[in-house]
């Protein structure tokens, strides 16, 4: 049950910042944001929060999310909004959603992983 919050506490963070910063300021439609945003918190999830993380510290999981969110909106944005986001655009998305990873990986460390040394906030 506890994977089941941190994801759905992921899934709403990353939705609304794509919704507001892909849909609201830039005009991509809603619905295929939102697919965008499944893919990326699946993946996300899986490899930065419990694998990354897990293994490191609150520093490289949350650059290594940053990475990876990066590169899944360049790849994953073609298919789903009809063609490439630009860089400034995905590299804004990418750096918002590494802020709100910070905190999660925080909630991660005391939830998800008790057993795991809490990750350094520096």
């Amino acid at each position: 049950m506890v994977h089941v919050k941190a994801l759905v506490l992921k899934l709403i963070m990353v939705s609304l910042v794509f919704l507001i910063v892909l849909s609201g300021f830039n005009g991509y439609p809603a619905v295929d944001v939102v697919l965008l945003s499944l893919a990326v918190t699946a993946v996300s999830y899986v490899v930065g929060d419990l694998l990354i993380l897990r293994n490191s510290n609150n520093v490289v999981a949350t650059i290594s999310d940053l990475a990876l969110v990066m590169v899944l909106i360049w790849l994953m944005s073609i298919p789903l909004l009809g063609g490439g986001v630009p860089f400034g655009l995905v590299f804004l998305t990418a750096v918002i959603i590494a802020a709100g990873e910070w905190v999660l990986h925080l909630y991660m460390a005391n939830v998800v992983h008790p057993n795991m040394e809490s990750p350094s906030p520096s």
